[in-house]
């Protein structure tokens, strides 16, 4: 699925008491609203229904997309407004899957997301990439996957 704003970097989003700033604020409930789509849900419900914690773990797949301008400078590097990937994983990674944001009502949406702890998640790749239409999109991909064997 994907949600249609741009990264938010954890370096930006806390004030010294860990607190969210309100910018911060605003861009996850951004993404907590887009997040109710009625499809994504779906999505979501199934991948839940199909999760058990003691026979899976879950794949995450984060590829953020940014304007070319953003992502890189005028002599074609990467640039720092780009943020790095690790900070941009966990604000993404807590909306869909932190337990505390469910219940929460956001125009008048009560707010539902994955709702299982992140320690499941065995296997994360991200990308940072040039949107082909020059916008922010986070795409996210999820997947139930068998637990590691302990053999090798």
């Amino acid at each position: 699925f994907s949600i249609n704003c741009p990264p938010f970097s954890t370096n930006s989003a806390y004030y010294k008491n860990r607190q969210l700033t309100q910018k911060a604020r605003e861009w996850r409930s951004h993404f907590l609203f887009q997040l109710q789509n009625p499809n994504i849900q779906r999505d979501l419900q199934a991948l839940r229904e199909k999760f058990q914690p003691t026979k899976n773990s879950i794949s995450v797949e984060y590829h953020f997309y940014y304007p070319s301008s953003k992502l890189l400078t005028k002599s074609g590097e990467i640039s720092l407004r780009s943020c790095d990937l690790t900070n941009i994983e966990k604000l993404t990674q807590d909306n869909i899957f932190a337990s505390k944001l469910n219940g929460r009502i956001i125009k008048d949406k009560i707010i539902s997301n994955l709702d299982l702890d992140d320690k499941f998640v065995t296997k994360l790749v991200s990308t940072k990439n040039i949107h082909p239409q020059n916008r922010y999109e986070i795409r996210i991909s999820l997947e139930v996957l068998p637990l590691p064997s302990t053999t090798s």
